[in-house]
């Protein structure tokens, strides 16, 4: 016996709207891997540019600690002498005076970053060389002297975190890949049942998988 007309116009409804369905759970599928593929390649492109600048920040690193000790050993010479000038000075020695002198001045000369440091070197000389105001603190001596180092460790840092979370963006579409594969699964089981039960249950459960994938998916961008 052949179905009526009544009962083969909603098995050809289920049929036309289990072919759209799969139809757009594939084209979203398809255009998720292009969007994870594109975060994961953007991805790597800011983990080389954070590895870059973290190894450039090593290199800068390594020369102002060395520019560093230089000259917190030329500044601990020129104090020295700059007692001794101070002291031959009070003594009325100018033959020591001028010698002290013009030891302090050699000292001061060998700088290797001078930015301001013997400005800040004869203020601290001004004022008896107090223990807690050596211009090596300078703010503008340190800036000068890491800022380099410290703007390559910055962008290390920033790059590192685009790449992290586009890491996470991507990670997510791949998730919801997986449940755009239950959805496929689920739509082809319905496709292919012929009871009419089972198949709009399975047809629902598609429906509600891909739904959640796209909850995932949104939830990326956010």
């Amino acid at each position: 016996m052949s179905p009526s007309p009544a009962t083969r116009q909603p098995s050809r409804g289920l049929d036309v709207l289990t072919a759209i369905l799969l139809g757009v759970v594939s084209l979203t599928t398809a255009l998720g891997a292009w969007q994870a593929d594109t975060w994961n390649r953007q991805a790597d492109g800011y983990g080389e540019s954070s590895a870059d600048a973290r190894d450039a920040n090593i290199t800068r690193g390594v020369d102002w600690q060395y520019t560093l000790r230089l000259d917190t050993g030329n500044i601990i010479q020129a104090r020295k002498f700059a007692v001794l000038e101070d002291q031959a000075t009070a003594a009325d020695d100018i033959l020591d005076a001028a010698y002290y002198n013009t030891m302090v001045n050699n000292h001061l000369s060998r700088l290797v970053n001078d930015d301001g440091l013997q400005d800040a070197f004869a203020a601290w000389r001004a004022d008896g060389f107090p223990s807690d105001g050596s211009p090596l603190n300078e703010p503008l001596y340190l800036v000068d002297l890491r800022g380099d180092a410290d703007s390559y460790s910055m962008v290390s840092a920033l790059a590192g975190s685009f790449k992290d979370a586009l890491k996470a963006k991507a990670g997510v579409f791949t998730q919801a890949a997986l449940v755009n594969a239950l959805a496929l699964f689920l739509l082809g089981v319905a496709g292919i049942n012929r009871l009419r039960s089972a198949r709009f249950a399975t047809l629902v459960l598609g429906g509600v998988a891909y739904l959640g994938s796209l909850v995932m998916m949104a939830g990326a961008y956010f």
